[in-house]
């Protein structure tokens, strides 16, 4: 875990990249150290790297799921005290009671406030860091739990100890917090349930008046704080006065019995992991004595393992060699590739001047022709010849099309060269959008406003494919008849593009996914949902970011930025 005085650092384990990144925002405001993870396999590697302070996991999750997760964590001796936090989009208290039995210190919903988050976050890392310090080792974890109810209402209060009493655990009560006090003097007790307002001294005074009791050589009491009144504000103030978690009334008993599960299987936890360093310590002496009898054989060992090592290093290196040895071959093929394109476009450039010089010659033929013969010629004959020149201006415009496409087929030639340097981003824009006008016909406008200076370094064959993702999305978004806005401009030292579509806009649940591998919101077969991802990599790569600015039925703007000072 993290040192003295360093920052605590926070696993965040999260498939959506979108979520993580909005949770790494929040916890490194606040003053965290953040990590991500994508998956359970990875949260486990991570933690092989560095211990956390804290694990915030989602309980959805591709491969392990969270629930299992934090039952792995829970099995190690290492990682077992590592406080846990799950987070979920799925709000029911089946939910909440199923991640809580799995062996998660706390449960919050993804739409609950930030403050709430951050609350029980502060709250978990204060309690693990007390917990650390101060442990009964003389206290086993198999034994019964006893706990203390303090509450002025008779009914709620006969009710709980009932259910604690069906628990297992061995149940006092008290009337008030003050009998309460008194009781906790004359015997120990592992958890005191306590209600939040009552006459003379309320829960809260209680929490402060119990912490200024303690002595820091007794073992901990977890306090669980109890109210009918629910809001955020209660839940702030009772763990600020020390409370170690807070339950409205009004929550299902199976719910509050699983949260006070949840509290005591820590505190039993800290206390086995000290009995069992203890346990340690004693078998210390034998397994020196073991250690060095087998020293000499692992030296030996490691010896042998050395060579072969070197061996596979040295089989690895060659493959390696071999790979680059392609990949030159490869990119020298690219590379003649773009040449080819560009000398093919220069080829057809001069046969392509000769024929408009041709077909312009006889367009101004034909006028001529037809406006000095007047009304002289037969209406037949002046039809045809009217006809041929419309023709003849059609094919012009046509050959005028093919030679744009020309020059910005030498433009593309450029672009997909691999190599990092400087381009001309409107040029680029231009080109993807002479490119994907068969598909726009006349049903899309396309608005342009682009900055003074459009000049960008960057890897230009990759650039080049996230603009094509991004403009051809927004192309196909579009269903009957809209409009495309594609902007450049610079926004301190990073390059902004943004491609807004009038289209049906994105969901909000798909939002944050929408960069996923393999996710696509397209019918089956109109799209392998590798697009933006691979866009997301590469924008990634030139250390910028992608945002999106979505709403259902008034369309989509994606904006990506890329720093201006990079170099290659």
């Amino acid at each position: 875990m993290t040192g003295e005085g360093a920052k605590p650092l926070i696993l965040i384990v999260e498939d959506s990249a979108t979520q993580a990144l909005r949770l790494q925002h929040v916890l490194e405001t606040e003053g965290f150290a953040t990590l991500c993870a994508y998956s359970g396999e990875e949260a486990l590697e991570e933690m092989n790297r560095a211990l956390p302070s804290l694990i915030i996991v989602d309980y959805h999750l591709p491969g392990i799921q969270g629930d299992e997760l934090c039952r792995q964590i829970h099995m190690n001796l290492t990682t077992r005290s590592i406080p846990i936090l799950i987070l979920t989009a799925d709000e029911t208290q089946s939910t909440e009671l199923h991640g809580l039995e799995s062996g998660a210190d706390d449960f919050v919903s993804k739409s609950d406030d930030v403050d709430i988050l951050l609350l029980r976050v502060h709250n978990l890392l204060r309690k693990s860091r007390r917990d650390a310090t101060m442990i009964d080792v003389a206290r086993s974890l198999f034994r019964r739990a006893r706990v203390l109810i303090i509450d002025d209402s008779v009914t709620y209060r006969e009710s709980l100890a009932s259910e604690l009493r069906e628990e297992g655990c061995e149940v006092v009560q008290a009337v008030s917090a003050t009998e309460g006090l008194r009781r906790l003097g004359e015997g120990a007790f592992d958890c005191v349930m306590v209600d939040m307002v009552m006459p003379e001294m309320d829960g809260l005074a209680f929490c402060r008046e119990l912490a200024a009791r303690r002595d820091d050589a007794e073992p901990p009491i977890v306090v669980l704080m109890l109210s009918a009144y629910e809001g955020k504000e209660n839940v702030q103030l009772a763990l600020e006065a020390g409370a170690d978690d807070f339950v409205g009334k009004s929550t299902e008993m199976s719910v509050l019995r699983a949260r006070l599960r949840a509290l005591l299987r820590r505190k039993f936890l800290q206390e086995q992991n000290e009995r069992i360093i203890e346990e340690f310590r004693v078998r210390e002496m034998e397994a020196l004595r073991a250690k060095a009898e087998k020293e000499a054989a692992e030296a030996r060992a490691t010896l042998a393992e050395g060579l072969a090592r070197a061996n596979r290093d040295l089989e690895e290196a060659n493959r390696q060699l071999r790979e680059t040895q392609v990949h030159l071959i490869q990119s020298e093929k690219m590379a003649s590739l773009g040449q080819l394109v560009a000398g093919i476009a220069h080829e057809i450039n001069n046969p392509l001047s000769f024929a408009l010089s041709n077909v312009f010659s006889i367009e101004n033929w034909l006028t001529t022709v037809l406006a000095e013969a007047g009304a002289g010629l037969a209406p037949d004959l002046a039809a045809k010849l009217d006809k041929a020149r419309a023709r003849i201006v059609d094919t012009g415009q046509g050959l005028e099309r093919v030679r744009e496409l020309v020059v910005k087929l030498r433009t593309f030639s450029r672009l997909d060269e691999g190599e990092f340097k400087a381009i001309d981003v409107k040029e680029a824009l231009e080109s993807i959008l002479l490119f994907l006008r068969h598909k726009m016909s006349d049903r899309i406008d396309v608005i342009r406003d682009y900055a003074a200076d459009n000049d960008l370094s960057c890897f230009a064959g990759q650039l080049n494919q996230v603009l094509m993702n991004i403009v051809a999305n927004a192309v196909d978004a579009i269903a009957e008849k809209g409009t495309i806005t594609v902007r450049t401009a610079i926004e301190g030292d990073m390059f902004a593009i943004a491609v807004r579509d009038s289209g049906s806009g994105i969901a909000k649940d798909h939002l944050e996914r929408i960069f996923d591998p393999f996710f696509t919101t397209k019918p089956v077969g109109q799209g392998t949902g590798l697009g933006l991802a691979i866009s997301y990599k590469i924008v990634q790569a030139h250390g910028g970011r992608i945002q999106v600015d979505s709403e259902v039925g008034r369309g989509t703007e994606f904006k990506v930025l890329i720093p201006r000072g990079l170099v290659g």
